[in-house]
């Protein structure tokens, strides 16, 4: 194994930060905006802020397969562009922006199951009523959501994620601001609380889109990268991406489906463990979602590397994102340990500022942020460990993982410990730990056996370029 620590040479730090920290930036700034949507709620309303995550997470879930399938174009563009076949680079994110399309047309024709499984929710008439109303608006900005994975695979496969970075940035303050707008009817807006939440959502996605479609379109990039002759059906590229990518969403809904299943079993135990769950995942947000830009960048330089048939410096790649990664993860976990009543105390204050008295929640709150604090590391060996093995075409195995670990391990035990042991909201989260844990580990050890190296996701034949 080459040592990453030699931040000159290929995989190393320098290179990687290169890519890895507009990445991150990128999603902390969505962080923000997860966040602070949930503390506006928190201040609208408890009611609210309860059936934000449950609606969130499902319509999230509903569409992880045709996320997962459009990302998968970042690994295409990363080994293509790799290999030095700009066109066909340009060609897999013009089959996953068409394939984005498709999916959210499917994505629509399935409202009515979405809004059936949150009516069979028994989280309360009340609860129900907002997860809808929330779960109805979010729903619409579907194909904004699945296209943009794919519209970032041009600039984030190359590299390039200074691009994306600027991109999510400006869509994400701008839901910032729309959030705190729509959601106490200032400056102008109407009031519409979790209903203005869910259509800021919206609007900052599709300004995104519009975004990455004018920088991709440009003059530059019609000339040099075929942005616009590339945009065409190419069955043969679109079968790589399906054979690869359905694997790549089936890992994601299957992870994401079985969060929705843990969160709804949550909702049953009463409405302060919900709460009290939710405030915990929002704050969980700042270490998981910029790690998942670690995995990203991860699965880019294994790709590249991987194209230019430079197996040694993908391997480094995946252990330098590793380090990388568990260095944040632990700094946020002894945040987590230190300073928790601080943390937890920023979602219970009323719309004037002023502490709101709920030690039920600052209790439960508490001890489930120092189960977060202990899975960190496992974590982020998952994340980025992922990541790399996406980026090498590794996803048959990754959907097993989470066949095996999420549905057989994972929702079963969640289930028997909030129904049938009666062990509450600690037992929950306690059976989480045990699988994040699990999960972390079964990564490292497939990355660290090199399988992944024998996978050919992409000919490096000169005469086998798709044109």
């Amino acid at each position: 194994m080459l040592n990453p620590f030699n931040d000159r040479s290929p995989g190393g730090f320098r290179e990687f930060f290169a890519i890895a920290y507009p990445l991150v930036i990128s999603k902390l700034s969505l962080t923000l905006m997860n966040f602070t949507d949930r503390l506006f709620l928190s201040w609208s309303s408890p009611e609210e802020l309860a059936a934000a995550l449950p609606a969130g997470i499902l319509t999230f879930t509903m569409m992880s397969f045709f996320i997962g399938v459009s990302e998968f174009s970042n690994t295409l563009v990363a080994q293509n562009h790799g290999a030095g076949r700009e066109r066909d680079a340009t060609l897999a994110m013009w089959q996953g922006v068409i394939f984005a399309i498709a999916a959210s047309m499917l994505c629509y024709a399935i409202t009515p199951v979405g809004l059936w499984l949150l009516e069979h929710s028994n989280h309360g008439a009340v609860l129900i009523g907002l997860e809808k109303t929330y779960f109805i608006y979010f729903w619409i900005g579907a194909i904004f959501i699945i296209t943009n994975f794919a519209l970032s695979s041009f600039y984030s496969g190359r590299g390039e994620t200074h691009v994306v970075m600027y991109v999510n940035i400006i869509g994400n303050l701008l839901n910032v601001v729309l959030d705190y707008a729509l959601i106490f009817g200032v400056w102008g807006f109407p009031q519409w609380g979790i209903k203005g939440a869910a259509i800021a959502t919206v609007i900052a996605n599709a300004v995104i889109t519009l975004l990455f479609l004018g920088l991709i379109l440009s003059p530059k990039n019609r000339r040099e990268r075929y942005a616009a002759s590339s945009f065409h059906l190419h069955m043969p590229m679109l079968k790589v991406m399906l054979r690869f990518g359905a694997p790549a969403g089936m890992h994601y809904l299957l992870e994401i489906g079985a969060f929705t299943v843990f969160i709804f079993l949550l909702g049953q135990l009463g409405q302060a463990e919900l709460a009290a769950s939710n405030i915990v995942l929002a704050l969980n947000m700042v270490a998981f979602i910029p790690m998942h830009g670690c995995g990203v960048a991860a699965g880019t330089l294994v790709g590249r590397h991987i194209g230019k048939q430079d197996l040694k410096h993908a391997e480094k790649s995946g252990y330098t994102a590793w380090y990388s990664a568990e260095a944040y993860m632990i700094i946020c976990g002894l945040i987590y340990i230190v300073f928790p009543h601080t943390l937890i105390g920023w979602f219970l204050l009323d719309a004037n500022g002023s502490p709101l008295p709920d030690d039920a929640i600052v209790q439960m709150g508490t001890t489930i942020l120092y189960f977060v604090a202990f899975y960190q590391i496992a974590d982020a060996m998952l994340l980025t460990f992922s990541g790399a093995l996406r980026g090498a075409g590794d996803t048959m195995f990754s959907m097993w993982v989470q066949i095996i670990c999420a549905w057989f391990f994972f929702v079963p035990g969640t289930y028997a410990a909030v129904v049938w042991w009666g062990w509450g909201v600690y037992g929950a989260w306690g059976w989480a730990t045990a699988f994040i844990t699990l999960t972390g580990i079964i990564y490292f050890v497939r990355f660290r056996s090199g399988i992944w190296k024998q996978i050919k996701v992409i000919s490096h034949h000169p005469d086998q370029s798709l044109k």
